[in-house]
């Protein structure tokens, strides 16, 4: 018997064993080096953007102090030119934004991503072709002023051709309202894996499971309403260009109040008639109430169609207890692999948002819309906040797949009803939910084992980065 050629075999297994367990322990590395990177450039990138956002808010608050100046004064003219300049400020400056964002995500070595550059040149198509076409009092995309679209485009399209290291993920598009169930990628989602209890908690119990016969049920994707457009749909501020006499707002108390703070005496300016604190023509900035209202209930997210409790210690103080502005950022890298034959994606998602305070008619530090909403100078921090926090995070609008579906697939689907187009992930899901059968499973899993589903508090997300922050 030969013992030597056992004794190599054995060690040739030995071999190839620690050779394999090597490969894991180095693509182990790869992989936590490359979440890490992802990590600290997509956190990056959203604090700079939502940096960038509270600046500027600052400068349009500053404008609105010039603006108040030169009401004092009686200069209409300067009026017009500041309004002028605001517009441009809260259409074209966040989408500068996102060149501090990518910035941030590169000095973190994250490499530019082509697919996140489709997705802008696929927007400045429409912006061009849609936007720019309308007209007249019924247009569904009016212009902020006059020349703005022409812009708008031109700004997105130079952040692109500069390269994009990170995206936006919570684009507003304005042709995209409200929150239709085929507007949601986690309906998707739940549907690719059989996720009954998403049903449960988001669909009305498992009335979308029980009640739909096929793709003519669905109700429109979007109400026709006249659009508010004086806002960039990447990072959008969500303010409000408010035409009408600030003397309306304010009572001449507080606006004596106001102009003291100025450095004005308002008893030395005209109050007559034409005054233009008193002008309905004069337009003002002011921080639109159906965004920038509470944020918090003690550990419930105001507006959250669930309710539910975020793992944070305490609650949010009073003062920074504001939605508002806020940056969702996504970032993506290759995971290079020795044991795989091909490298993975790996995506991470995080959101940030300015914060401040400013004093109220009392001289009391409050939330920045204690002054009935009027923009002034007022932020003071930026911080990271949970993903599921930042308003418009659902919208995941830096994944190329997901936009080409939404703006190219389900106008056909809403037509025709379901095809695979090319092997579009979520045109097959709505194959999958047209099936009866499918739903059929799920109002019987549900019929049994409801009592089993429990709404998770945390934990990772489809987008990468976790549900409710890192």
């Amino acid at each position: 018997m030969n013992r030597r050629g056992q004794v190599a075999v054995y060690l040739l297994m030995v071999i190839v064993a620690i050779a394999l367990f090597a490969l894991l322990n180095v693509d182990s590395f790869l992989a936590v080096r490359t979440k890490n990177r992802a990590q600290n450039g997509g956190d990056a990138a959203a604090l700079a953007a939502a940096r960038r956002q509270g600046e500027i808010i600052d400068e349009i608050g500053r404008l609105n102090i010039a603006h108040f100046r030169a009401a004092f004064a009686g200069d209409w003219r300067k009026c017009a030119a500041i309004e002028q300049d605001q517009r441009r400020m809260a259409l074209l400056e966040p989408v500068y934004a996102l060149e501090y964002a990518s910035e941030a995500a590169k000095r973190n070595g994250l490499p530019v991503r082509d697919d996140f550059a489709e997705i802008l040149d696929m927007h400045v198509r429409d912006v061009r072709l849609l936007y720019s076409s309308g007209g007249g009092d019924t247009d569904p995309y009016p212009e902020s002023y006059p020349g703005a679209w022409g812009e708008y485009a031109s700004a997105i399209d130079e952040m692109r051709r500069q390269g994009l290291a990170a995206c936006a993920d919570n684009v507003e598009y304005y042709d995209v309202l409200g929150s239709h169930l085929l507007l949601r990628f986690n309906f998707y989602n739940a549907i690719a894996a059989e996720d009954w209890c998403w049903f449960l908690f988001h669909c009305e119990g498992e009335g979308a499971l029980n009640h739909y016969n096929s793709y003519g049920d669905w109700g429109a994707l979007a109400t026709s309403r006249h659009m508010t457009t004086e806002n960039s749909e990447i990072f959008s501020l969500h303010l409000k260009a408010r035409r009408g006499a600030l003397a309306e707002v304010f009572t001449e108390e507080e606006l004596d109040m106001l102009g003291r703070r100025f450095g004005l005496k308002m008893e030395d300016a005209d109050f007559s008639v034409t005054n233009l604190f008193k002008d309905a023509s004069q337009t003002w900035f002011f921080f639109d109430e159906s965004y920038w209202g509470q944020w918090f209930d003690n550990l419930k997210l105001i507006g959250d169609e669930e309710g539910e409790t975020f793992p944070i210690a305490g609650t949010v103080k009073p003062e920074y207890n504001v939605r508002g502005a806020a940056a969702v950022c996504r970032v993506a890298q290759t995971v290079e692999s020795f044991a795989a034959d091909t490298p993975g994606l790996l995506s991470w998602s995080a959101a940030a948002k300015p914060f401040g305070t400013i004093e109220d008619f009392g001289g009391e530090q409050g939330p920045v819309t204690c002054l009935k909403g009027f923009v002034l100078p007022c932020m003071r921090d930026t911080r990271l906040v949970p993903v599921d926090a930042a308003g418009g995070a659902y919208l995941a609008t830096a994944d190329i797949f997901w936009v080409k579906h939404l703006r190219e697939h389900l106008p056909e689907y809403m037509r025709t009803g379901p095809r695979s187009n090319g092997g579009c992930f979520y045109c097959a899901q709505l194959i999958k939910w047209e099936r009866e059968s499918f739903r059929k499973r799920g109002i019987k899993w549900l019929k049994y084992h409801a009592g089993e589903c429990v709404r998770p508090l945390d934990g990772p997300s489809a987008r990468g980065g976790t549900s409710h922050g890192h």
